[in-house]
């Protein structure tokens, strides 16, 4: 049996078909992805007029004008949930061209597809039916033959998908998303979060990966009969998403979570981190 990245250590989620078996760290590329695969109808428009006192009212000089950097939602009308795919397929290549993303938007379910693999990884666990297509050719490896620490070249796996989210603007995403975010909400209710916003769920998904830790040197894996294990006690601790994170290299790990952090400010996500 071939050899793949760690063990998934996940159970199938609610009202969803048994997942297939495939790598994670595409996910927390992915995640945003298919969220960029909304509907950008428009760029960012958003005008204000202010109030006009009926009297002057003296400001102190430590007031803070609090204005929200959330944009406005566009009115656009938008197909049901069954029948969103043809249009975020027909207005994505307006965020970005990138091969990663016509193989993602080739498959079915796109927004169930983003919301399911958000939940997951909001509760630590390694998501896989909907982004499998987006799986690496080349598996991870170790410097050595039963352990050792994972091959720097290993990180490259991941050297596309990072590419491919940073290409796309985190503010025109946040657009997108707040014009699209019904279709989620729905989603989110149908994975079993009657009460919930789908802004809940990608905030939970930001914290546990930003909850990962950066590492000074290459982690040293042990070599399991189809699988690798992380030699240190406290790798081996973290849920499973952080552990796969971690095989996405500390370089495009940083460069993941500085884009996901600029897409939450863009939306004044209140993330812990």
């Amino acid at each position: 049996m071939a050899y793949t990245d760690l063990p998934l250590g996940q159970t199938p989620p609610r009202s969803s078909p048994p997942p297939r078996r495939s790598s994670t760290v595409r996910i927390v590329i992915v995640v945003a992805l298919c969220l960029a695969a909304g509907a950008l109808l428009t760029m960012w428009w958003m005008s204000r007029t202010p109030a006009e006192p009926t009297s002057p009212t003296p400001v102190a000089a430590t007031d803070v004008l609090d204005e929200s950097n959330r944009p406005l939602r566009q009115p656009i009308s938008l197909p049901s949930l069954d029948g969103s795919d043809a249009l975020l397929r027909e207005l994505v290549g307006v965020l970005a061209d990138h091969p990663q993303l016509a193989r993602l938007l080739a498959t079915d379910g796109l927004v169930r597809g983003a919301t399911l693999a958000t939940i997951q990884i909001g509760e630590g666990r390694t998501p896989n039916r909907p982004m499998g297509v987006l799986r690496p050719e080349r598996r991870v490896g170790i410097q050595g033959t039963d352990s050792g620490r994972v091959d720097p070249a290993s990180y490259a796996r991941w050297n596309a998908a990072t590419t491919a989210l940073t290409a796309v603007d985190p503010a025109e995403l946040a657009q997108v998303y707040v014009n699209v975010k019904p279709l989620f909400d729905e989603a989110y209710r149908e994975q079993g979060y009657p009460e919930g916003s789908f802004d809940d769920a990608l905030v939970q998904a930001i914290d546990m990966l930003a909850a990962t830790p950066t590492l000074e040197d290459d982690p040293v894996l042990i070599r399991r009969p189809d699988y690798y294990i992380h030699e240190d006690p406290k790798l081996r601790a973290l849920r499973p998403v952080q552990k796969q994170f971690l095989l996405f290299g500390a370089e495009n790990q940083a460069r993941v979570m500085a884009w996901l952090r600029r897409f939450a400010r863009a939306l004044d996500l209140p993330t812990r981190r």
